[in-house]
């Protein structure tokens, strides 16, 4: 089997997955809801990693948590192959929600410094999050079409710029070995729905306004519904590879 033929699949799974028979047994959209009805902020995604490790438990991944903080790393080894790290982001931001949506959130929680503080997925995690756990599913769904090792990463604390630093201090690559390939991925408003689009290289890394990344500038303004606002980052700079994927 050609090596590229499990980027190939992950792609077609990327972009197509609710067309996998694996699809209708995940309503992403209800996943998306509650991810978006239940943020955390930056260290604090306990709820949220427990929900995303039994999923993946659930689905026949290995599953180890608590690296780096809520960090949480899922194997699927599936043959000789390349490996292929699919990454996501968990955290969200003291951002008071104003979509008027029926599934908006209405969670207050406490910052590091002791400020009280609304919490919104202001910039796209739960987007991020469903997204990525889909595409792992549909591609355990699709073990036959590809060979190789997928590592799934739901990343703490990207928001403030700490939480990738936190798992490659916690031992991410000399524990579960380091990935051919690096895809993550951010929500993009430029973009029209149901297209993906992709760079070589990092886009959309940084991080300022006070300790967060780009999304920051847009916390005292009006979002749009699911926090399609521009602003974010794709992470792949703290990880280093070649190849991450923007979607």
């Amino acid at each position: 089997m050609p090596r590229l033929s499990c980027l190939a699949v992950l792609f077609t799974s990327f972009t197509a997955f609710a067309l996998s028979p694996c699809a209708a047994a995940f309503d992403e959209l209800a996943f998306y809801k509650a991810l978006h009805r239940n943020p955390e902020l930056s260290f604090q995604e306990e709820q949220t990693a427990a929900t995303l490790a039994a999923s993946l438990r659930a689905a026949g991944f290995s599953v180890t948590t608590g690296l780096g903080g809520h960090g949480l790393v899922a194997i699927l080894d599936n043959g000789e192959g390349p490996s292929v790290l699919l990454r996501a982001d968990m955290d969200a931001l003291p951002v008071a929600e104003q979509t008027g949506l029926p599934y908006a959130s209405k969670v207050r929680a406490t910052e590091l410094d002791g400020r009280e503080v609304a919490v919104m997925h202001a910039c796209g995690h739960d987007v991020h999050m469903t997204v990525v756990m889909a595409t792992a599913l549909a591609l355990k769904q699709r073990q036959g079409e590809w060979r190789g090792r997928l590592m799934v990463i739901m990343q703490p604390a990207e928001e403030r710029g700490a939480g990738a630093r936190a798992m490659l201090a916690d031992g991410l690559f000399e524990r579960f070995g380091t990935p051919d390939y690096n895809l993550s991925l951010h929500t993009l408003a430029t973009l029209p729905a149901g297209q993906v689009g992709y760079v070589s290289g990092w886009m959309m890394a940084n991080a300022e306004y006070g300790g967060y990344h780009g999304a920051r500038h847009w916390r005292s303004r009006r979002l749009p519904p699911c926090g399609q606002g521009p602003g974010g980052a794709g992470g792949g700079h703290y990880y280093g590879f070649a190849d991450p994927g923007l979607a």
